[in-house]
């Protein structure tokens, strides 16, 4: 009984292990298939095919999958992968990239450095991407605002046009109005000395009348009542001429009743004429004044292109800072300024291109803004200032031209070493869009930033006052945003430790510079 258990039992052994290792051997089968289909696919350059072949194989493969054919197919997988990725890198797939990387989780031993380096690549591009998408949005953004600035200027100035039309037109209403008040004065004095001489005449008629009494006395009775008649005809003509003089003076004060509330509606009128003309000059202000600081918002507030400072700038004390000194051969037209800010935006673009080989965040930003403030605090023109911020902007320009495997290098050799200090030998050749007359500047700045006051630095060994003022300010203001900045290794320094630091190492940094720095932030 318990023979034939075992017999069957040993049979359902031998059973599966013959199952399992013809299924090992048809997953084998399948899995070189797809491989070979991928290396056809490649042969014939259709990366998409040998893709989804490849990705095919690594998902057949299993514990029963043999090392070699394992190593073949992460060896295929490695090189399809990059062939993908390059192919992403000029044409992004978002869709295409999530599932790479998925697949590398997945699948982590297909990784490697070439990878690695092609995922950063592609991440980086779409973040530019998205940067300069964002900078077009801006910039349209700010064409509008700029055309409705405009039409709003027009709108003000016809309102203004009309303004200046009804003040000229409500003018010569005054004026109309003030001669026809003087014309009714002149008649209300005529009419008044008409009254007078009037009056006198009744008076006469009066005094005649009792002449011709006393001269026909003798004659009363014959005459008693033409006498009567004639005295009653005096009445009623007196009576009359009261009645036009008190007319003629009611006319006359009418008029001037008239005259006042003209005057008084006149003047009141001017005054809120007055106040309208007022408030529109008000919101006319007001909108020069909005678009005052949107073109400063434009043009950005860091170089101060209007030279509004608060405070006129003081020179640090040496001779071989005043502002003579700096560049003496270019005088600063409103048409080089001009020229140095569409400099300063080619330079901008370089100096992102150096942060990303560099993998240093912003840093041409923030050195070239120091020492744009360090350049005004020390007495240099506007003029000179902008050039040292767009030189500062691009003075690591050589790191464009070294091996970009030695910035993932976790140590490196002398040779690589060296490698790396001949940047500031071969950043000319980025440097072909300068124009000649600024060139000096932007040639010191990317050679010689790296000298010491002691003469210890390289690539000449300059020492004190042959080093030129750009690159004692570049080598100051580089130093101090390393320090104040996060790295890996150590955290960031606070502003008085990193100012303390430079102030120790009068032998490497300009000491009036590292004063005038500690002044400004």
């Amino acid at each position: 009984m318990l023979s034939d258990k075992l017999r069957k039992l040993l049979t359902i052994l031998l059973f599966s292990a013959m199952t399992v290792s013809v299924f090992a051997a048809d997953t084998s089968a399948l899995v070189k298939k797809q491989l070979t289909a991928a290396e056809d696919a490649m042969d014939e350059d259709d990366i998409e095919t040998a893709y989804k072949k490849v990705n095919g194989a690594l998902q057949m493969m299993n514990d029963e999958t043999t090392p070699s054919l394992r190593s073949s197919v992460i060896s295929e997988a490695k090189l399809i992968y990059q062939q993908k990725l390059e192919g992403l890198l000029e044409k992004y797939d978002g869709s295409a990239l999530s599932d790479i990387k998925i697949m590398l989780e997945k699948y982590p031993d297909v990784k490697n450095t070439k990878i690695e380096k092609l995922l950063g690549q592609i991440d980086e591009n779409q973040k530019l991407a998205a940067e300069n998408q964002r900078k077009a949005e801006l910039a349209a953004s700010e064409a509008a605002a700029q055309k409705r600035h405009n039409e709003e200027q027009k709108s003000l100035q016809k309102q203004t046009d009309a303004i200046e039309k009804q003040n000229e037109a409500l003018s010569k209403q005054n004026e109309a109005i003030t001669k026809q008040a003087a014309s009714n004065a002149e008649l209300a004095e005529s009419m008044k000395t008409q009254a007078e001489e009037l009056a006198k005449s009744n008076e006469n008629s009066e005094k005649n009348l009792k002449a011709i009494q006393e001269g026909f006395a003798g004659m009363q009775d014959s005459m008693s009542d033409q006498a009567e008649a004639l005295k009653e005809s005096s009445k009623a003509q007196a009576k009359s001429t009261t009645i036009m003089v008190i007319s003629i003076v009611g006319i006359a004060v009418l008029i001037l009743i008239i005259v006042l509330v003209v005057i008084v509606i006149a003047r009141r009128s001017m005054k809120q004429q007055a106040e309208r003309q007022e408030q529109y000059m008000q919101a006319f202000r007001l909108i020069a004044e909005n678009t005052s600081n949107t073109n400063r918002i434009m043009l950005g507030g860091v170089t101060d292109l209007y030279g509004g400072h608060s405070e006129p700038l003081k020179l640090a004390g040496a001779s071989t800072w005043a502002p003579a000194q700096a560049l003496p051969d270019v005088t600063f037209t409103p048409e080089d300024e001009e020229e140095l800010k569409q400099l300063a935006v080619k330079c901008e673009d370089i100096g992102t291109q150096i942060d990303q080989v560099t993998n240093r965040k912003n840093n041409s930003k923030n050195v070239s803004e120091l020492v744009y403030k360090l350049s005004m605090q020390l007495g240099l023109s506007q003029g000179n200032a902008m050039l040292n911020f767009c030189a500062s902007m691009i003075y690591d320009a050589g790191f464009l031209g070294v091996n970009p495997d030695l910035w993932t290098a976790e140590t490196l050799t002398d040779e690589q070493k060296e490698e790396m200090h001949n940047h500031v030998n071969i950043a000319e050749k980025y440097l072909d869009f300068v124009p000649k007359k600024y060139w000096e500047v932007f040639d010191d700045a990317s050679k010689k930033h790296h000298e010491n006051m002691d003469g210890s630095g390289y690539p000449n060994g300059l020492k004190g006052d042959e080093i030129p003022q750009i690159a004692r300010l570049i080598r100051v203001a580089e130093t101090y945003v390393a320090m104040s900045s996060r790295r890996n290794y150590r955290q960031a320094m606070d502003k008085e430790t990193a100012i303390e630091k430079l102030r120790e190492q009068p032998e490497f940094y300009d000491t009036t510079v590292v004063d005038v720095l500690d002044q400004i932030v």
